[in-house]
């Protein structure tokens, strides 16, 4: 979470017992269908795999959300998760005298440090559909500043990938290079967008090409700094080389040298080569845009174009 610009890594955070989870799972469903980004803890498997969960869910619950939904029921005053989760909750919300906690109630349990008066939302008469609309209402207009959609199914079509199993790879592979971005300076990443967004993709899904003094100019700054930048955003898994231009053709002066750019994920389980994949992150991210709108997009980390549904929202925004 970035409290300057008030960007979150979630939109909106659960806080339920199990046994209430059938109606929390079909409201998180919702949510996501929607764009919102949510943490529902069937989302988050992997990430919560072997962490200390004490001090994981302490720093979800108040710090990584814009706001956060509880729901309350006689099995939600019972659990110890539950009141742990609702302290850091509150804990935000007595820090920053704002609204964050949403409450929602099954029955009438009065669980402790939820006032009555605070307004609440009556699940007895409000199927998930209905609520979905609601906290949709309630979060509003956001603004996109560092967000990737949870269901980025334009970028699933655009990489060919159809199966359960094929789209959890590029989910997975796709929010890694995200993060990569958001660990980079605003320089490093113009740079590496320019190279995307002019460069030629023949040698896809390997590697992508540029010729040097193109790149130059579009940059405005020399060979030997664009190298600069280049070899410090190596240790991201960025690998790069310059090899001779080759043209046949060419009447006048000596064949230009090429960049030639690749972007390896370093990753035990599913490292590899995933230039394409960021190819076709940084150009669907920016389909339908001019150039300046699109490199507007792109350092602001907003990737709503890869999904149908917020890309439909920007259009008609």
């Amino acid at each position: 979470m970035s409290s300057g610009n008030n960007t979150y890594r979630y939109d909106l955070c659960l806080s339920f017992a199990g046994e209430d989870r059938q109606y929390v799972r079909a409201l998180a469903d919702s949510l996501r269908s929607k764009g919102i980004r949510v943490f529902y803890d069937e989302y988050a498997r992997v990430e919560l795999w072997g962490r200390d969960l004490y001090s994981h869910l302490d720093d979800i619950y108040q710090n990584l959300a814009r706001y956060c939904v509880i729901f309350l029921s006689k099995h939600y005053a019972q659990r110890v998760w539950t009141d742990h989760e609702r302290r850091s909750a509150q804990a935000r919300a007595l820090r920053e005298h704002a609204e964050y906690i949403l409450p929602t109630r099954f029955d009438d349990t009065i669980v402790p440090g939820i006032r009555e008066t605070v307004g609440y939302i009556d699940l007895r008469t409000t199927p998930p559909e209905e609520l979905c609309r609601l906290i949709v209402e309630k979060i509003g207009p956001r603004p996109r500043i560092e967000y990737f959609p949870p269901v980025p199914d334009r970028l699933y079509k655009r990489v060919g990938a159809k199966g359960n199993r094929q789209k959890h790879a590029v989910s997975v592979v796709s929010r890694q290079f995200f993060e990569t971005l958001q660990r980079m300076s605003t320089v490093e990443r113009r740079l590496l967008y320019d190279i995307f967004q002019h460069c030629c993709p023949a040698e896809l899904p390997e590697k992508v090409h540029i010729d040097l003094d193109l790149l130059r100019r579009i940059e405005g700054m020399s060979v030997a700094k664009i190298k600069r930048i280049l070899a410090g955003i190596s240790s991201l898994g960025f690998e790069c080389n310059v090899r001779d231009g080759h043209d046949e053709d060419r009447s006048i002066g000596e064949p230009q040298p090429i960049l030639v750019l690749e972007w390896h994920w370093r990753s035990i389980s599913m490292g590899g080569n995933y230039t394409e994949i960021a190819h076709e992150i940084v150009d669907c991210a920016t389909e339908g845009y001019c150039e300046e709108h699109g490199q507007d997009a792109l350092l602001r980390l907003d990737f709503c174009q890869l999904a149908t549904y917020t890309t439909e929202l920007d259009q008609h925004s």
